[in-house]
């Protein structure tokens, strides 16, 4: 082979190259790929810390792999509050607007960075920490100026985004079941004894509100065929109680196999229905029910295992309290709330 010859077809070989990783006949546009404000699996999260104007909410992963209020407490957080907010932070996608000069942050005081309102610090596996932080709003309103602490670059996260994080601090997450109620707001409070068959029952005492007499009034079903009066100072010190078992424990976050028996917890048992209303964000008023299945006693004799009854897939199991597990029975035994003579 000549010499001619061998650089002809290696000049050829070079031009196809060039077309192959050139492509100019391909009219596609090339599709531009956002950056990532930071990226983290979600399995890798083990704690997340979110401070917000000098407050701040903490949650951790607990041993059943759910998440929950880092506290002695550690109350899972509302579910659909929470919705997927480890996804969130896992890394919401970014717009970055910015010219290519001010992408490195010479001057964080420019963005709000020197001094952040929301910073948000993540536990990781292998004791590794991610940090980022969210400075000031752009001119138009629609994003925060974010950065991932120990980098330089400026990101752009959208307002609405930053906004769900903030809340987690401004109004925390707490289950529906352990939010305080407003005893002015309960107007019915139900209590089951256990019965083979819930559907039909009967077996259960029913304190109701009765707006036209400004007062409370009970059926006892297991003796009575029409409301009857009750000790309204006794009763509304029981609302105080009843509005939410503080000091609860969590005996279990999760039980997947949805067995609670071991727990003495069924559908077929005691249970107690709370009844009030609430006002949605829109300014509504519309009726909400805090359901507790309650089963055996826990190791202290006066307190009773339970779970609240709702659409959590979770669903724990409680230790609920002394306190508000003696009002409970004792609004079971109704002849101990008779009027005054």
């Amino acid at each position: 082979m000549n010499i001619k010859y061998t650089f002809a077809l290696l000049f050829v070989a070079i031009i196809a190259g060039i077309v192959y990783i050139i492509n100019p006949f391909n009219s596609e546009e090339a599709k531009v790929v956002k950056p990532w404000f930071y990226q983290v699996h979600v399995d890798d999260m083990m704690g997340i810390s979110i401070d917000h104007m000098g407050d701040n909410t903490s949650f951790v992963r607990t041993e059943s792999n759910t998440w929950a209020f880092d506290t002695d407490q550690l109350l899972p957080p509302d579910r659909i509050r929470w919705g997927a907010v480890d996804f969130l932070l896992g890394g919401p996608q970014t717009k970055r607007d910015l010219s290519e000069t001010t992408v490195i942050i010479e001057d964080p005081a420019q963005y709000g960075l020197d001094n952040p309102h929301t910073i948000v610090t993540i536990s990781l596996t292998l004791n590794r920490t991610l940090q980022f932080k969210l400075g000031d709003k752009t001119t138009d309103g629609n994003h925060h100026y974010g950065q991932v602490t120990g980098f330089p670059q400026l990101f752009l996260i959208a307002d609405v985004w930053g906004d769900v994080i903030a809340r987690m601090v401004t109004e925390p997450p707490l289950p529906q079941w352990y939010t305080l109620i407003n005893p002015q707001r309960i107007d019915e409070v139900n209590i089951f004894e256990p019965s083979p068959d819930p559907e039909n029952q009967t077996n259960y005492v029913s304190y109701l509100y009765d707006d036209k007499a400004e007062n409370w009034t009970l059926t006892d079903f297991r003796i009575d065929e029409t409301p009857r009066p009750v000790n309204q100072s006794k009763f509304l010190e029981s609302l105080n109680v009843l509005r939410r078992p503080e000091n609860v424990a969590i005996q279990v976050h999760r039980v997947p196999d949805k067995d609670y028996t071991e727990w003495g917890i069924s559908e077929n048992g005691m249970l107690i229905e709370i009844r009030y209303d609430d006002i949605s964000e829109e300014g509504r008023t519309y009726k909400k029910s805090n359901v507790f299945l309650i089963g055996d006693t826990g190791k202290n004799i006066l307190t009773r295992y339970g779970r609240p009854d709702n659409a959590d897939p979770y669903q724990p199991v409680l230790i609920l309290p002394e306190q508000w597990v003696t009002t409970v029975f004792d609004l079971l035994d109704s002849s101990k709330y008779k009027p005054i003579d």
